[in-house]
Formats: C-alpha cells, structure tokens, sequence
C-alpha cells in the first residue's frame, strides 16, 4: 500500500469514529456536543473542509469556538448549517446561537429574528427560549414577557443543575 492510500484509509476511520461520537448527544448545551478533548479544531476544521455536510462534527466545532467566545471562527460553521441542513433540531440550534452572538454584538432586533426563527423551526428549544427570555428580561418594555419565559423554561426537566441555577438567578435579580 502506498503512504496516500494509507492515510486516506486512516482519515475514513478518523471520520467515522467522530461521526459515531458526534450521534450519541445529550439534551439542551450538550445536545450537540460530544468528547473531542484530543481532537484539535484544527483537525475538525480539515474534516470539515473536505466533507463540509458532517453536519454534527460542524456544529460541535462551532460550539466549541462559542465557548471560547471566538464567535468570528464559530459563526460561519452555525451559518453553513442553519442555511444547510435538513434536520430542524440542528438548524433550530444553530440560529439560536447566531442570535446569541448577534445579541452580544448589541444589535438586539436581528438577535431576536435569528432566536424567534429558531422558535419557529423548534418551538421546544430551551436554549432559544432561555436566550429570548435573558434578551427580554432586560428590557423594560418587554421584562414581564422575559420573566413569563424565563419561568416556563425553568419548569423543563431537561434543563440541567447549572443551567437551572442559573436562570434562577436571573429571574431572582430581574423579578424585584
């Protein structure tokens, strides 16, 4: 066997195993994420690259550069999905986290076209409701709508601890 073959070989089943991982998501932030602490962005970015439909491996990318708030390398990955892909629950996510970012960027009106969309497409996404509802809570016109949300988000049992402590606290800031 020649060195290509072999590496061409060995990237398949690189592929395949990330694809394997990337199938087996928890619920809400971890829903599409999965455990590639060995994996370099700089690998995905060449699997990607060359097969730019892996739409999981994508996506975990992509919220992998969110974390780190690096939302000039994350956003094209969430844009290549949202206009990609034809699972709803993938394509809801990623336009709630584009309004997210966008929402960070202070353009408040386009953050909530990207979240409501996002609702459109998957009126249960948690992480949408919870972004609509920080997004309204701080907004006096619409605080009372972001408390509605924001409480009704919490009644989910698909909200883990952290994320369930943390809208407490906001509502507990927000509700005086």
């Amino acid at each position: 066997m020649n060195k290509w073959l072999i590496s061409l070989f060995s990237l398949l089943i690189f592929m395949g195993i990330l694809f394997i991982n990337l199938q087996e998501n928890s619920e809400f932030n971890d829903e599409f994420n999965t455990n590639l602490a060995n994996v370099t962005n700089e690998e995905m970015e060449a699997v990607i690259e060359q097969n730019p439909d892996i739409h999981p491996m994508r996506m975990a990318l992509a919220n992998r550069y969110f974390d780190e708030v690096n939302y000039s390398e994350a956003l094209p990955h969430f844009m290549y999905i949202a206009e990609n892909s034809a699972e709803n629950e993938l394509k809801s996510f990623a336009l709630a986290q584009i309004g997210w970012m966008v929402f960070e960027s202070n353009n408040v009106e386009v953050a909530t076209t990207y979240i409501n969309e996002s609702l459109r497409i998957n009126s249960d996404s948690l992480v949408a409701r919870s972004y609509l509802g920080i997004i309204y809570i701080q907004n006096p016109e619409t605080k009372n709508e972001g408390l509605e949300i924001l409480s009704s988000v919490i009644q989910s049992n698909k909200l883990n601890k952290e994320d369930r402590d943390f809208i407490n606290e906001i509502l507990e800031n927000y509700e005086n």
